[in-house]
């Protein structure tokens, strides 16, 4: 494992990098829950005064390699806010509610110049920034459902785009073959390879499962590592990060070993409040050895 991180690093220290996509703002504010209001039937929260804030979304992905490239840029939104407000309670640090303000209206056509990279990333979110976005093939591509875009922010709808990598979770993966999976076979995985993906390489996170990867002829698994987990909000955004790094290196036996590893590092912290770094990353490997 560790030889498998440090030709990683290695290699991967020369490269230059361009991330795209929205930055989301992530707000996460403490409450205690203090019973049901008597007069309608909700929940009654008390603010306890303390509210953090998080740079998610596309910065949160170049702010996870930027420790292993030589230089990482960013093409996001600036002037359109997209903010998710989470309500957090002290007691145990769940999720009470979810508050979502997007400010997108003034979203503008983007052209990207790819020429000068030798990778490039593309997180697309679903809130509008990349469907103006004018890029060259040999991208890196995540396109994510959520609660605001569900069934609407497919990732075939970036099939007339070759990519280098694409990667998406079991939701997604149903999405796009309008068929549920709930435990991909080899079959299912070659039939989402197949399926208007038009990439050369395809990462399919499993949950608690893992994930899978293939190159429409070879299939890899890996089990996810076994950690104590604080939040898994961005995990997914850390994984997507690696395997597209991974997809760029020659000579890396295992493809899925770097991303499901950070993967698992992130979920030791709320959501993005910390980056990987190398010596974070390399002592977390230390745990499995």
């Amino acid at each position: 494992m560790i030889d498998q991180i440090n030709h990683f690093i290695q290699q991967s220290r020369d490269l230059t990098v361009l991330v795209v996509g929205e930055t989301i703002v992530d707000e996460f504010v403490d409450v205690s829950y203090e019973g049901q209001s008597m007069k309608s039937i909700c929940p009654v929260f008390k603010l306890e005064g303390s509210k953090t804030v998080q740079q998610g979304g596309a910065q949160a992905i170049a702010n996870h390699i930027h420790d292993f490239v030589k230089r990482v840029d960013v093409v996001t939104n600036t002037n359109s806010e997209i903010v998710k407000t989470r309500y957090v309670d002290i007691s145990d640090k769940k999720k009470h509610v979810e508050i979502n303000k997007f400010d997108t209206a003034a979203f503008p056509d983007i052209r990207v110049e790819t020429a000068k990279y030798d990778v490039v990333i593309v997180a697309d979110f679903g809130h509008g920034f990349c469907d103006k976005l004018h890029i060259d093939d040999g991208f890196h591509l995540m396109c994510q459902t959520n609660s605001n875009n569900f069934g609407f922010n497919r990732i075939s709808k970036w099939k007339s785009h070759r990519k280098k990598s694409t990667c998406i979770d079991l939701r997604e993966a149903s999405l796009q073959i309008n068929r549920r999976i709930s435990s991909p076979q080899n079959s299912d995985i070659l039939d989402i390879y197949n399926y208007e993906l038009n990439t050369e390489h395809l990462f399919v996170t499993t949950g608690k499962q893992g994930a899978v990867y293939t190159n429409g002829n070879d299939i890899e698994k890996r089990m996810s590592f076994k950690t104590n987990i604080v939040d898994t909000i961005g995990a997914g955004d850390t994984f997507f990060a690696f395997a597209s790094l991974c997809s760029s290196i020659q000579g890396l036996k295992d493809k899925l070993l770097l991303p499901s590893l950070a993967a698992s590092l992130s979920t030791t912290w709320l959501c993005n409040e910390k980056s990987v770094t190398k010596d974070l990353l390399l002592k977390h490997a230390t745990h499995y050895l």
